[in-house]
C-alpha cells in the first residue's frame, strides 16, 4: 500500500514527517534518514534506524566459568568476537 502525505519546509529547511509516515517507517527521535535525489528530481528517503550497542550483545559469547564474569573475561570475549567478525587482512595481529 502506498502512503502519500504533504509537509511544509520551514525557514530553517526543516520538515516534520507526518505521523502516519513516521509510524509506517518505524522511525523515532535520533533515527537517521538518508536522502537520494535522482537526476530526474525524484527524491527517495530511506529510514536508517539507530542501533544500540546492546543489540549486538548476544553475539558476544562469554565462556561459562561457574563464577561471575570479570572485566578481563568480557574484554577477551569482545576481542574474540571482533577478531572473528572483522579479520585483519593477511591474518596478522598487532
Amino acid at each position: 500500500m502506498a502512503y502519500k502525505a504533504s509537509a511544509t519546509v520551514t525557514s530553517k529547511g526543516q520538515v516534520t514527517l507526518p505521523a502516519p509516515i513516521r509510524e509506517r517507517l518505524g522511525v523515532a527521535a535520533g533515527d537517521r534518514l538518508d536522502f537520494d535525489l535522482s537526476a530526474s528530481g525524484k527524491l527517495t528517503v530511506t529510514a536508517v534506524k539507530r542501533r544500540s550497542i546492546f543489540e549486538n550483545f548476544d553475539e558476544v559469547q562469554l565462556p561459562p566459568r561457574g563464577r561471575a564474569a570479570t572485566r578481563k573475561d568480557i574484554d577477551d570475549a569482545i576481542a574474540a568476537t571482533v577478531a572473528r567478525k572483522f579479520p585483519r587482512p593477511g591474518g596478522r595481529r598487532r
